[in-house]
């Protein structure tokens, strides 16, 4: 059966990091970064194409790999609060299940890592932005998984979670009503 795994964090947290390593430890698993699809968007995107396209466009690419009949599609981005997970899941097939989870760390971890990180792009601003952004929604943003010590004991941890039925977002219905 396909599942689709959302990895989730703010900006630094370590989302690429880890999920490389989930879809090495997952055979056949596609390994989508949200951060890659915003690089096809032209600078006006929320006048041309409104807010949310990335997550628009990360569940129309998670639906085609899925319809190719990839068994497990990792997505990772930031979803700082439910409304853009609902707006992800709402464009997935019927009955997809869907894990969440959301990589957390002491902020000042998170900034030193993203100051650190070779040849990317410095994010700045957008990393605290994004912390308090996850932080006051983190109760609604899936399972939380300390990303504290290393990406591999991180993913680790969601590997294992994957295969527990508990951990499936609850799907939002076609009407727009929560399941």
């Amino acid at each position: 059966m396909s599942h689709v795994i959302v990895i989730n964090g703010p900006a630094g947290v370590g989302k690429t990091t880890v999920s490389r390593i989930l879809a090495r430890r997952h055979p056949g698993a596609i390994n989508i970064a949200g951060d890659a699809l915003r690089h096809f968007a032209p600078e006006d995107v929320r006048h041309t194409l409104w807010p949310g396209s990335t997550y628009r466009a990360g569940a129309a690419l998670t639906t085609a790999y899925l319809t190719m009949g990839a068994t497990k599609v990792l997505f990772e981005y930031i979803f700082d609060d439910a409304e853009k997970l609902d707006l992800f899941c709402s464009g997935l097939p019927d009955k997809t299940p869907v894990s969440v989870f959301t990589l957390w760390a002491p902020i000042d971890r998170v900034i030193d890592r993203e100051a650190n990180r070779v040849e990317r792009e410095r994010l700045g601003g957008m990393v605290l932005r994004t912390y308090q952004a996850i932080e006051r929604n983190l109760h609604l943003l899936g399972q939380v998984v300390p990303n504290t010590e290393t990406p591999e004991l991180t993913a680790q941890t969601i590997s294992e979670a994957i295969a527990n039925p508990a951990n499936i977002w609850p799907r939002p219905a076609r009407g727009n009503e929560r399941v």
